[in-house]
């Protein structure tokens, strides 16, 4: 047998038959431990014919010329020449290696169709050594011939199905890392129908810039990610909600997620709706206000509101009012929860001047807010106690009754509700409403994981507990 070199490390020790591919003996060398196949027929024109073209192309001839003189289309000479053809990096990129039969008089081993020999004649303008071409990714298609088996085969291997031998498992893993391989997770997921992406949409993302004091969107995010994570999935955040046309909801039904979290929707909304009704499973974070095929992620808020008022009456409060608007779930459970909470230690409340008519959160402007703080703030004098339905509001009312002398919490106490860093500085603390938000961002993500999978409804509809945290705005002192 004519002695064998092997064209991935130019080794000619031990070069051993390692088999048959597709009718044509294959050797493994045990230097590189790599499989290639011998005498393969080299693909495309001969390196002579594209070094003449090089030349008259240097010569400053035209392609038409080039390629009517040579009998190779313009087409395959502008590949050749790397001028912007779409096929430039398939062109560019080496062919299979061929292997070569040493003897006393036979050349030194190369590889067939080497690029490089196209521009050995170009014009310098032409070339850009400085940055290699481009390679075309591998597939497994590759990896079969370089392992020496059947595409199934190594389909069979990343998937994990049907028996498979220890030698030849490792013939493939060994193509794999040679060729660097991944499987494109486009086809995978078709095939599977799950891409492994979850959705996050969030009403509010904006106010981390606006109001970063207030936001809470950077603990649900990191609750989020981290869940997302932990169950193997990547999340996709999209930064705008609301789409013109009628097919608005159709950015969510691509295919690109499995599943959605919503944060902070808004009652009665039409695309979250449609989204859902179209069969996208959808889990809600900060409202249990949802489709009736969705699944939400709050926290007990008319509970929350009972333990606020018995905190005021505690303190010696029994002219309690409230003041917040009524946009969402969330605010009207938080007046709700409010007004059973009067009812149940016995106090009387006059709500007519204290409800904010907004019931939107478009409508919730500063103009709308402070008309209705100016409302409040003529009625303070009958009040010991204005419970709000978040921390921002309660910042403002602070500064309000700051401007016209009323003092918090000697004339008025001051409650809010979320806990937010800024929560710490209004009036020497702000008694307020603790919301785990990074504990609802991973619970979100574990719904809504177990709502992809078949998980009954009633399992994907969860209120966690709050916690009243207790600040100087209702006791006087500072924490």
């Amino acid at each position: 047998m004519p002695e064998i070199c092997c064209p991935r490390c130019g080794s000619w020790a031990k070069q051993v038959k390692a088999g048959m591919n597709n009718g044509r003996q294959q050797y493994r060398c045990d230097a590189c431990r790599r499989r290639y196949v011998a005498e393969r027929k080299g693909r495309g024109y001969p390196g002579s014919l594209r070094e003449q073209a090089a030349a008259l192309h240097a010569e400053g001839r035209t392609l038409a010329l080039i390629g009517e003189t040579l009998g190779v289309t313009p087409r395959t000479l502008r590949n050749w020449f790397r001028e912007g053809d779409p096929k430039e990096e398939e062109q560019a990129e080496p062919p299979a290696v061929s292997d070569v039969t040493h003897s006393s008089q036979s050349p030194a081993p190369s590889i067939v169709g080497d690029p490089d020999e196209a521009a050995a004649g170009r014009p310098a303008d032409k070339m850009a050594p400085e940055a290699p071409a481009a390679r075309r990714r591998s597939t497994i298609h590759d990896v079969a011939e370089q392992a020496g088996v059947a595409a199934s085969t190594v389909s069979n291997y990343l998937n994990g199905k049907r028996r498979i031998n220890a030698s030849t498992r490792e013939r493939v893993q060994e193509a794999i890392d040679a060729l660097n391989f991944t499987p494109n997770a486009l086809t995978q997921a078709i095939r599977k129908r799950r891409t492994r992406i979850l959705g996050v949409m969030g009403h509010g993302l904006w106010d981390f810039v606006e109001l970063p004091t207030y936001s809470i969107i950077l603990p649900l995010l990191a609750g989020i990610n981290r869940s997302a994570a932990t169950a193997g999935h990547d999340v996709l955040t999209y930064t705008s909600w609301y789409t013109p046309g009628p097919h608005g909801g159709v950015r969510f039904l691509d295919g690109y997620i499995d599943g959605l979290v919503v944060i902070g929707s808004t009652l009665r909304d039409a695309l979250l709706e449609r989204t859902a009704a179209a069969g996208l499973p959808i889990v809600s974070a900060l409202t249990r206000q949802v489709p009736a095929n969705s699944g939400y992620v709050n926290v007990d808020n008319i509970g929350a509101m009972h333990a606020v008022v018995e905190h005021l009456v505690s303190v010696g409060r029994r002219r309690i009012g409230y003041v917040g608007p009524l946009h969402d779930s969330d605010h009207i459970d938080r007046y709700q929860g409010f007004s059973e909470a009067m009812t149940a230690v016995g106090l009387e409340w006059d709500p007519s001047p204290m409800e904010f008519a907004c019931r939107s959160a478009d409508l919730l402007t500063q103009e709308v807010v402070e008309r209705q703080l100016h409302r409040m703030i003529q009625t303070a004098e009958k009040l010991d106690a204005i419970v709000l339905p978040n921390d921002w509001l309660a910042a403002r009312t602070v500064e309000a009754l700051g401007k016209r002398g009323f003092r918090v919490p000697e004339d008025v106490a001051i409650t809010g509700f979320d806990d937010v860093p800024e929560a710490m500085h209004i009036a020497g603390g702000l008694t307020t409403v603790r919301q785990p938000f990074h504990r609802i961002g991973q619970v979100a993500v574990e719904r809504l994981v177990a709502m992809i999978e078949g998980a009954p409804l009633s399992e994907c509809r969860i209120s966690l507990p709050a916690e009243l945290i207790v600040r100087a705005s209702t006791t006087g002192v500072h924490g």
